[in-house]
C-alpha cells in the first residue's frame, strides 16, 4: 500500500485528521482517524513516529506492550509486528510516516545505529526540552510542505528531518544508556530483526542460528526466556501474520500468497497455516470478510 493510500484512509476514511504530505515520501498527520487501523496485529511498510500530545494509549511492538502518555514518542520500524490495544477518548497525537527511500536518503546510519536504538527502546517519555524540539520540528515540516511553489521542499524536509533525528538519536541513546540491556534481550532483538528480514525465504530455525553463530537449541532457549515465544514460534508468527494481512486486505488468491511466502505448494501452505492458526486459509478469509 502506498503512503498516499494510507493518508487517504487516515484522513478521508475517518471523521477527523489533517495531513501534510509531499511526493508520496513523507507525511505528517494531525489527529488521524484510528478507526481505519486493523483490529489485529499488523506490519507497517513505513517508519512511523507517534508523538502523543494528550491522553493515553497502549500499543504493542513485537509482543511487548508500551503505555503512551502526553509527551511520549513512539517509533515503529517497517516489518515490526504492531498492535493498537487501547486509546483514551481524549487521545491526540501527531503521526510522522516515512517511506524507506526517504529514511535511507537521510544518511544517518553511519553516524550511529539509530535503528538498533529504536528497536531496543521504541518508546520514550521526552523531557521538556526534547518535547519542544519535537513540536518545533513538526511545525517546520507543516510550514515547509505548505509552500507548494517551492521546488526544493523535499530536499529542505530531508535536511530538517536528518537534523531532527540526529538530535533525537542522541537523546534516545542517553535515555537507553540509563537502562540495563541484558545479553538475552540483545540476542532476542538481533534474532527478531533477522526474522523480519528473512521469514519469507527461510522458516528453518537452523538458518538463523547459523547466521548468529549459535545452535538452534541455544537460540530458542534464550529467545523463549526473553520474549515468551520460542524461535520457531517467532518465525511462524511473522509468516502467518503476513498471510493474514494478505488474506484480509487483498484479493490475491491463496495460491499467490503461498508463492509469495515461498511455500513449495498450496497444500503445504494450507497445512502450515492451519497448524498455526487453527483453521484453513480459505476459512480464515471467509470468516474475516
Amino acid at each position: 500500500m502506498t503512503l498516499a493510500k494510507i493518508i487517504e484512509e487516515y484522513v478521508v476514511g475517518g471523521s477527523r485528521g489533517t495531513a501534510y504530505s509531499i511526493d508520496d515520501e513523507v507525511s505528517v498527520i494531525e489527529n488521524p482517524s484510528f478507526a481505519v487501523l486493523p483490529s489485529h496485529p499488523y506490519q507497517s511498510p513505513f517508519t512511523v513516529a507517534v508523538y502523543c500530545r494528550c491522553g493515553r494509549g497502549i500499543g504493542r511492538v513485537n509482543e511487548r506492550s508500551y503505555a503512551l502518555e502526553a509527551g511520549g514518542l513512539f517509533i515503529v520500524l517497517p516489518g515490526q509486528i504492531n498492535e493498537l490495544v487501547h486509546l483514551s477518548d481524549d487521545f491526540e497525537a501527531t503521526y510522522l510516516l516515512m517511506t524507506d527511500s526517504f529514511t535511507e536518503s537521510l544518511s544517518i546510519s553511519n553516524t550511529f545505529d539509530m535503528r538498533n536504538i529504536i528497536r531496543s527502546r521504541p518508546y520514550a517519555l521526552l523531557s521538556a526540552r526534547a518535547r519542544e524540539a519535537v513540536e518545533d520540528y513538526f511545525k517546520m515540516v507543516r510550514n515547509t510542505i505548505s509552500v507548494e511553489e517551492n521546488p526544493h521542499r523535499l530536499e529542505i524536509l530531508r535536511l530538517m528531518t536528518r537534523a531532527f533525528f540526529l538530535g533525537l538519536g542522541y537523546f534516545l541513546h542517553e535515555h537507553s544508556a540509563t537502562e540495563d540491556d541484558s545479553h538475552q534481550t540483545k540476542l532476542t532483538s538481533a534474532f527478531i530483526e533477522l526474522v523480519e528480514k528473512n521469514y519469507r525465504r527461510h522458516r528453518d530455525l537452523k538458518y538463523y542460528a547459523e547466521r548468529m553463530g549459535l545452535t538452534p537449541k541455544y537460540i530458542s532457549t534464550i529467545v523463549k526466556a526473553s520474549s515468551g515465544r520460542s524461535g520457531v514460534q517467532w518465525i511462524e508468527r511473522y509468516v502467518v501474520l503476513d498471510a493474514i494481512s494478505q488474506l484480509r486486505s487483498t484479493d490475491r488468491s491463496i495460491k499467490q500468497i503461498a508463492y509469495d511466502l515461498n511455500f513449495p505448494s498450496l497444500s503445504f501452505f494450507g497445512k502450515y497455516f492451519t497448524r498455526v492458526v487453527g483453521i484453513s486459509p480459505a476459512a480464515y478469509r471467509k470468516q474475516a470478510k
